[in-house]
């Protein structure tokens, strides 16, 4: 299925889909403003022979190590909680990241939307679960013709009687019925259904139709505080505790007899571990129970939103999983003292949840770690605002560059569509290509 990966292709990828698909990837050009040649292809940037001294500035790259070894991590903590991993694809849009992850064990992939399930089976991902309902006429004429390919799975959720009547609706004719999972919401919140008596309803009018087939529940926990310092992680615990409550119930009407096993899926980035805390007590099911996580923020972790919320943190636990996405800005003016102004911004680096934070100074190769003493307090679309108490040589001057580590990596992949991976050494090793 895989084939033999070219010299060129990338190390990092594997072999966890089709050569030939990553392979037309890597020889694309696209326009790359960190590198000193645009446009680019990946295959050449990973033969350019280029070192993190010779990219253009601002430039946010990938830690190989750090990747290498979060793939590994969260593979190994999901197989030791019994576990499926579905990672959410929207995270890095990288078709070589999804093959690393595919490499290393996972079930499937996890998308947003049907644009974003399109371009997985593009790259021959087996199987992709849309954790939407999907209500649009031409997306669910996709997933109609997609039923067809009998080596590509695709499940969806449902939330509402007329949503399924949509999608019953739009996939007359297709070769198999529709698997979907029935989400279980929060009120006031996102998706899904609110309280136990209608998701059991719409469970019985998904069962009864013969172009759906109910394949399980879903929910997403994230739509709770994330954070670890409050009653949401108790909020969280007594919520998941529905999964299984409705599974028991819509089991004992008899409500999965077209699927031989019961999907129970669950699980942002920051609470995996209630999760699968939640998937652990035996079900007591007449059908086999396939547990599935769907974290994405894990392949790259970050310096301060996952490391806050992640059970993988630093903080908590003594393999943790570790920062992979940097950026490397210049100091372009210091036009008043304490104050320095960098050549990156919005149009950069993530600021949703958290702004950059300062890791160390490099003045020509030598890096000095800086401390709290200075951070970034403001981002304009090109500029950030460097606030910083030392002094003297220590201070930031003009063309020296800063080290940032970054918070919230969903927010920060979709900025640039070919990111170089360095090695320890700085020097440029690999390159994956994002398609937003």
């Amino acid at each position: 299925m895989t084939g033999t990966p070219s010299r060129t292709a990338s190390p990092l990828a594997g072999a966890g889909l089709p050569a030939a698909a990553l392979a037309a990837l890597d020889a694309a050009p696209v326009e790359a403003r960190s590198l000193p040649h645009s446009p680019a292809t990946a295959a050449g940037v990973r033969t350019a022979g280029l070192r993190l001294r010779d990219l253009w500035l601002p430039a946010v790259t990938l830690d190989e190590a750090a990747v290498r070894h979060n793939l590994d991590r969260f593979a190994r903590w999901c197989a030791d909680r019994g576990l499926d991993l579905a990672p959410h694809a929207k995270t890095t849009m990288s078709p070589h990241l999804w093959s690393a992850q595919l490499e290393h064990g996972a079930w499937g992939l996890s998308v947003a939307t049907v644009a974003q399930a399109r371009v997985a089976r593009s790259f021959g991902v087996p199987r992709v679960l849309i954790a939407n309902e999907v209500v649009e006429d031409g997306q669910l004429a996709w997933i109609r013709d997609s039923l067809a390919d009998p080596d590509f799975q695709v499940l969806c959720l449902v939330d509402s009687r007329e949503g399924a009547r949509i999608m019953e609706a739009a996939l007359a004719g297709a070769a198999r019925p529709l698997p979907v999972l029935v989400e279980l919401g929060v009120e006031g919140r996102r998706t899904g259904v609110r309280g136990m008596d209608d998701a059991l309803a719409l469970a019985r009018a998904v069962a009864a139709s013969t172009r759906l087939t109910l394949a399980g529940v879903e929910a997403f926990e994230g739509v709770f505080p994330q954070r670890r310092d409050d009653d949401s992680p108790a909020r969280v615990r007594d919520w998941l505790d529905r999964l299984f409550g409705f599974a028991r119930s819509a089991d004992a009407e008899g409500l999965f007899s077209g699927v031989s096993e019961v999907v129970v899926t669950a699980g942002g980035s920051s609470y995996p571990d209630l999760v699968a805390d939640a998937l652990s007590e035996p079900p007591g099911l007449s059908l086999p129970v396939r547990r599935i996580v769907r974290s994405g923020c894990y392949i790259t972790h970050d310096d301060l939103f996952m490391e806050r919320a992640s059970p993988l943190r630093s903080s908590a636990v003594t393999d943790p999983l570790r920062p992979a996405l940097s950026c490397h800005a210049r100091v372009l003016s210091c036009p008043e003292p304490g104050r320095a102004l960098l050549g990156v911004g919005k149009r950069d680096v993530s600021f949703d949840i958290d702004l950059p934070v300062p890791r160390a100074l490099w003045r020509g190769e030598r890096r000095t770690p800086l401390d709290e003493g200075t951070r970034v307090v403001e981002l304009n679309d090109h500029h950030g605002f460097l606030e910083s108490t030392s002094t003297g040589d220590a201070a930031p001057g003009v063309g020296d560059v800063v080290e940032l580590g970054l918070s919230h990596p969903c927010t920060v992949f979709d900025k640039w569509p070919l990111i170089p991976v360095l090695d320890s050494e700085g020097r440029v090793v690999d390159a994956v290509r994002t398609l937003f």
